[in-house]
């Protein structure tokens, strides 16, 4: 019996983004603009963390389920105060410090869930907002029905090392998985010299990570600030992770993602 085995339910969680992006009109925060989100058909969507990058901080902000018809913003507040952002300088690694919500928040399968954005700083705003949590499946998750003899700490990087994405380029690199294990991810991190946009899928079951490409300083933390999964991915023995990028940054970008979590051996 493995250490999972109190925790089985018909129902399971795995880690998933959706993204919204929206460049907003120079404003003083009055004029909002909406920009939707469709939560998938295949589940329900918790949200859990939100995080974002934006040219200029000064932005508005509002939530609406529109399943309910209900906002969870009440009156417009700073992104600062609900979102967390990356605080090292370009060039550096990520740290991932989101805003954490104070529960976990439902959006049903199928609904939309819209941001409405205003700019405060009186300039044109690209603003890229990211909601972290958890797709929920019924049944049973997949490392609940094995039963494991050990479970081993794993870090796996880009096979080959680090890629260097030219300048406004896309490049595709593989996290290549052993045969002699599964692997549950945890964390992930890694290191960039320049914007980018990165997207994950699991090549084995044809699963996204996230809705749409969303910015890497939105999804890959540091070895202090790591984006550490409230509900892991289950990756089988044998199998690839592909990640995509594409550069923002108008320079050569050396970009390296890592998976940090536990072999599962059987």
């Amino acid at each position: 019996m493995n250490r999972f085995s109190n925790s089985r339910s018909m129902l399971w969680k795995e880690y998933f983004v959706y993204d919204a992006t929206a460049t907003l009109l120079a404003g003083t925060g009055t004029v909002f603009a909406s920009t939707q989100i469709r939560i998938d058909s295949d589940a329900n969507f918790e949200l859990v963390k939100s995080s974002y990058v934006a040219t200029n901080d000064r932005i508005k902000l509002k939530y609406r389920d529109d399943s309910l018809g209900r906002y969870l913003v009440k009156d417009p507040v700073d992104i600062k105060s609900i979102a967390g952002r990356n605080t090292l300088p370009m060039g550096l690694s990520n740290s991932f410090m989101p805003f954490i919500w104070p529960r976990p928040y439902s959006l049903a399968a199928g609904s939309t869930f819209v941001v409405e954005a205003a700019d405060a700083s009186s300039a044109a705003n690209t603003m890229r907002l990211s909601f972290h949590g958890a797709k929920v499946r019924p049944g049973i998750a997949p490392w609940l029905k094995k039963s494991y003899r050990a479970e081993i700490p794993m870090i796996y990087g880009f096979s080959g090392g680090a890629i260097t994405v030219a300048a406004l380029s896309s490049d595709t690199a593989r996290i290549e998985i052993d045969v002699d294990s599964d692997f549950l991810v945890h964390k992930i991190v890694g290191v960039r010299t320049g914007a980018a946009t990165i997207s994950i899928t699991e090549t084995a079951r044809g699963r996204e990570w996230m809705s749409t490409a969303v910015h890497i300083d939105n999804v890959v933390g540091n070895g202090a600030f790591p984006n550490i999964l409230r509900d892991p991915r289950f990756i089988s023995r044998g199998s690839t992770i592909t990640i995509n990028l594409t550069d923002l940054s108008g320079a050569a970008n050396v970009i390296e993602v890592t998976m940090i979590g536990v072999k599962l051996y059987e």
